[in-house]
């Protein structure tokens, strides 16, 4: 997610004034300082990310190899990983030691709508690649607990967070911003995994690049706070506050306006200046070698694990939840991760159920007043596109999880990845050992029908079709009355005439269409029988049960529809659910040969 906070056209000037000043640094037209930092003074170690941000990337790319090029000039070792190489792993490797950090991408901060509380595995972090080689649109998010936990960076490093969501205090598109309270704790919370890696100051820019902050830690004289103070995107409503998340810090925002608008914000400590990022680099005089992605993905293979096609226990009812598990065997159980996670993605495969194009252009956030379009410089997060991995339960012979189905019934495929204990996708081996499960996603009211797929009946003849019928939704079909009477024995009965049942129903298609008559006044006068379903069928009922049917008098192909009809909403056809079709080559006796199923009775 990207800030969503909405600007004015002084502001848009201001962004694009600080485009321009960066563009002339890197073409060479304002020449840049070779270094004021004196020649004792240590190498800077600069690492550029840029994470999947879906339409946004390739400006996100674009923005930041401007950025590289210009820290090249200061110093010999500056890293790029961008998407969809940007991995946990290989980030993780490239930012040890780092005394500058540049990031762009989905930013997934909190206060937020999507959590009641501060969770610090996926929150206040980078938005990357969950696997290299992947697209710019999947992405997972790894926090601020992770970063405190496994980065050490360069004492007194700077790190610069561009375009994201919540970094700067801001909301994402389409959400309202927050209050001043809010936007406040966001820029703290932010700022804290960062500065427990050790950075001195966390910059956020919601919409300028980062190429002025680039210039002015690396130049080597001035204060960081002065340099952002003093930025092209300065909106000139600065205020502070003390850091409640990194005590010692001060918290200073610049918002577009008083109280709203919060674009631009930095986590400090007071006096950090140039000199002290550069005095205390620890990067290399001949750089650092390229980081291969694919050097740092874990795998099972090897270990002497195999994994059975998984299974699935419970309904998968649209919204609701059920258990999954995949049997495993291993030869020697220390060979098996304590810990293993897995995270799941649900692709539709009915139209109905597909989402929606992916987001192309510019976009204006519709959850705010006065809004302005943000030209492409903020990109919103879809639905669908967040990995975010689960702990397995682990037994001797499973490894289990709850998954919660989609919203929209629909069949859909559900793909399960695994990852280690950190959140990192296993190889591209062990995922193939994991099945990928074709899904039928149920609604309120849904039903499941089984029926030979294809009859041979003789025109005008009768045929008892064995039918199964499962109730799929939530509530039963119709009911059963209450006990209103009793028999000659003194027992109590129901009275039939006040319960309500579900019928399944038959409806005959001629295929010959309109330019048959025969075949069509064939079809109309077939019958069908309908099948009372028990009063009050419940969910999760199952009845087995043959319908009578009469097959048309005119020879030909023919479509059997079945439907079920309830006392709730009538056709489920209607509600959604698929018919049921069973295709009929009605023909005279000896014309075709035989092919009468199993199980069809014809009196």
């Amino acid at each position: 997610m990207v800030g969503g906070a909405c600007h004015g056209v002084r502001a848009v000037v201001r962004r694009i004034i600080a485009g321009v000043i960066g563009t002339l640094l890197i073409a060479g037209l304002i020449a840049p300082a070779v270094s004021a930092a004196s020649p004792t003074t240590g190498v800077a170690k600069v690492v550029v990310i840029v994470g999947p941000a879906g339409s946004a990337t390739s400006g996100y790319r674009s923005e930041a190899r401007q950025a590289a090029a210009l820290a090249r000039r200061y110093t010999t070792d500056v890293t790029e990983i961008y998407s969809p190489n940007a991995t946990w792993p290989a980030v993780k490797a490239a930012l040890q030691g780092a005394s500058l950090v540049i990031y762009m991408g989905h930013g997934n901060g909190w206060p937020s709508q999507y959590r009641d509380e501060l969770y610090g595995a996926t929150q206040n972090g980078f938005g990357l690649n969950p696997k290299s080689g992947g697209d710019d649109w999947t992405h997972q998010y790894f926090g601020e607990s992770k970063i405190a936990a496994s980065i050490r960076l360069a004492p007194d490093a700077v790190v610069l967070l561009n375009h994201l969501c919540y970094a700067s205090g801001n909301s994402e598109p389409g959400l309202a911003e927050g209050t001043l309270k809010t936007a406040k704790q966001r820029v703290d919370n932010f700022g804290a995994g960062f500065v427990k890696a050790g950075a001195s100051a966390v910059v956020a820019e919601a919409y300028a690049n980062p190429n002025h902050m680039v210039r002015a830690v690396l130049h080597g004289s001035g204060s960081i706070e002065s340099a952002w103070q003093n930025a092209p995107s300065a909106n000139g409503h600065r205020f502070g506050f003390a850091s409640v998340r990194s005590p010692g810090y001060v918290v200073e925002m610049d918002p577009e306006r008083r109280s709203s608008g919060f674009s631009r914000s930095i986590v400090l400590k007071a006096g950090i200046a140039s000199a002290d990022v550069l005095r205390n680099g620890r990067g290399s005089a001949r750089g650092t070698a390229p980081i291969d992605p694919a050097l740092l993905v874990p795998s099972l293979i090897g270990r002497g694990v195999t994994l059975s096609t998984p299974t699935i226990t419970g309904a998968t009812a649209a919204g609701g939840r059920f258990f999954y598990r995949i049997p495993f065997k291993v030869a020697d159980r220390d060979k098996l991760p304590s810990s293993i996670q897995a995270s799941v993605r649900w692709d539709p495969l009915d139209p109905a159920t597909g989402q929606a194009p992916a987001p192309t252009g510019t976009t204006a956030p519709t959850g705010q007043v006065g809004a302005t379009p943000d030209f492409g410089l903020i990109a919103p997060e879809r639905i669908g596109d967040v990995v975010a991995p689960r702990k397995l339960a682990i037994t001797s012979a499973r490894m289990s999880f709850h998954v919660r189905s989609p919203a929209t019934p629909g069949r859909y495929r559900l793909t399960v990845t695994l990852h280690d204990a950190e959140g990192v996708a296993y190889d591209a081996a062990t995922q193939a050992m994991v099945a990928t499960l074709i899904v039928r996603v149920t609604g309120d009211h849904d039903a499941g029908i089984i029926a030979p797929e294809r009859l041979e009946l003789e025109p005008g003849r009768a045929a008892r079709v064995p039918i199964w019928v499962a109730n799929l939704g939530k509530a039963a079909w119709g009911r059963m009355a209450e006990a209103s009477r009793s028999s000659a024995d003194g027992v109590r009965q129901s009275d039939p005439d006040r319960s309500t049942y579900a019928r399944l129903t038959g409806t005959w298609l001629a295929l010959g269409g309109l330019d048959d008559p025969v075949q069509q006044a064939a079809a109309a006068a077939a019958s069908a029988t309908p099948i009372e379903l028990p009063p009050g069928m419940a969910p999760r009922a199952v009845v087995k049960d043959n319908l009578l049917v009469f097959a048309p008098s005119a020879p030909g192909e023919y479509l059997l529809v079945l439907d079920i009809l309830t006392p709730e909403v009538g056709s489920l056809s209607a509600q959604g659910v698929d018919p049921t079709i069973i295709r009929v080559h009605v023909a005279a006796p000896g014309s075709t040969p035989n092919q009468k199923l199993p199980g069809i009775d014809t009196p």
